[in-house]
Order: structure tokens, then sequence, then C-alpha cells
């Protein structure tokens, strides 16, 4: 593995992709830029933040696009910008983009609903529709949601984002049923307790709940953002018969009756 001018070991030699990743200017989507990145993959980042400090820690390879991914314009328009940098049409798509207010449900505006569902369930069904229509012409594709697990718990003040992770985890079964025919798959990693900086920020703030979080969770600890990049890459690179399936990447978390407390059961 050789360094890029950003620092990063790149894999060589390696089948270049082409990867279109939302919301790679921090968190979760950063690191799964910079593991395709690092795989020799063309990178492209559509985000309404500055993706500078992607770029910074990528190196060539990497692009970004000011897009919000919510108005249909905006993203037919990234998509054509990208065709342009791209030497053929892109081979993975992975929709991390999203917003997550904590507003309790009786103090929730429809603007605020509605910009949620706009931004974590309209824009990744626009973007996959300009992804799929441009993976149709070579016959495969992949195609990663970002989930949650708060898809299938509900959270206080957070009813509208798990609304919207539940909406597009069905929208992941049924994108996956259709687009089969032109050998795309559909798959969703449903990410637990990451450590992003609004999370961290929040979890200062509360710690009765970050502890209960640390308490449910078997192995013990937060998850990473290279946690979910891991799980992507399997279902971008490796899982050839698998499609409309989500898998949950939360330390096990979901499956914890009971808190795991040290020391036996008192």
């Amino acid at each position: 593995m050789t360094p890029d001018e950003g620092g990063i070991p790149r894999a060589s030699p390696a089948e270049t992709g082409r990867v279109i990743v939302t919301g790679a200017s921090s968190g979760i989507g950063q690191a799964i830029a910079r593991m395709f990145w690092a795989e020799e993959a063309l990178v492209a980042n559509l985000d309404v933040a500055d993706g500078s400090e992607t770029a910074g820690s990528c190196g060539s390879g990497f692009r970004s696009f000011m897009c919000d991914v919510a108005d249909p314009e905006q993203v037919a328009s990234a998509f054509e910008a990208i065709d342009a940098w791209f030497p053929g049409p892109p081979t993975v798509l992975v929709n991390v983009a999203a917003v997550f207010p904590n507003v309790a449900f009786l103090e929730m505006s429809p603007d605020v609903f509605d910009r949620v569902m706009a931004v974590n369930v309209r824009g990744p069904f626009l973007c996959s529709q300009e992804a799929a229509q441009r993976m149709r012409e070579a016959r495969s594709g992949r195609i990663v949601n970002i989930t949650s697990t708060e898809s299938v718990l509900a959270f206080a003040e957070a009813s509208a984002y798990g609304a919207s992770k539940a909406a597009l985890t069905h929208l992941t079964k049924g994108m996956a049923v259709e687009l089969a025919s032109d050998g795309i798959t559909v798959n969703a990693v449903a990410p637990g307790a990451v450590e992003t900086p609004p999370l961290l920020a929040w979890l200062e703030e509360n710690p009765r709940a970050g502890q209960h979080d640390l308490e449910r969770t078997p192995l013990g600890r937060l998850g990473t953002p290279d946690d979910i990049a891991a799980a992507v890459r399997f279902l971008a690179k490796d899982a050839t018969w698998m499609t409309g399936q989500t898998i949950y990447v939360d330390g096990g978390f979901l499956i914890t009756g009971l808190p795991v407390l040290p020391g036996g059961s008192e």
C-alpha cells in the first residue's frame, strides 16, 4: 500500500470504482468516502456542507459537489456534473445525508417534519433514481442506504427521524425488487450509536442516556464511523447474492433485553 498526499494508504493494485456518497463531508459519510478512496475508487460527495476536510485527508480522486439532496433540480445538476468527471456510470451509491432534529412530538412544526422527510427519504429516492438510471447501462450497480436502529425502536424527541428511517428501510426493499432485473442490488446499513460530533455533543448534555446505551450494548462501546464503513464495504464489494436486506451495526444493542451489568444480575 502506498500513501497519497493526504497520508491515507491506498490499496494498489485495485479495480477502480466510481462511488457517490451523499453527506461525505463529515462523520459516517466521511469514513465511507475515505474507505472507498483508499481502494482507488473515484469518490464524489454530494453535500450542502463544505467537503474540504474530507478532500484534505483523501487527496486526488475525491471531489465535492454542493447539493441539497432534497431538491430534484440540484440532484439532477450534480449528477450531470459527476457524469463529466466519471469515465463511466457510477458503480456504487451510498445514501448517508440526513438531518436529525431533537424536537418533542407536540412541539414539532410541520416544516421541521417535512424537512426531515425531504432529506432523509426523498433525498435517497432522488439520488437512487439518478444513479440507477446510469447503472442500468452497465447492468450492474450497488446502492446502500444508511438507515438506523431508530427505524425499529422509538426514541424520545426523534419521532420524525425514526419515521423517516423506517420509510427508508421499506424504500430499500421496494427498490431492491424493482432494480434486481437491471443487475442492481439495494441494501441498507442501520447504525446504532456512533461516535460522530453531533452524537457526542448530545451525550455530553445527556450522560444518563449515554450510560444506558453502553449498559445495553454487549460489546461495551459506541460504534465508530469506520465500523459502519466496513459494513458498507461488504454490501458494495462482497454481497453479490443479497438484496433488500438491512444489516444492523449496533454492538448488539437491539438484541439485548435487560442491560448488561458487570458482576452478574445485581
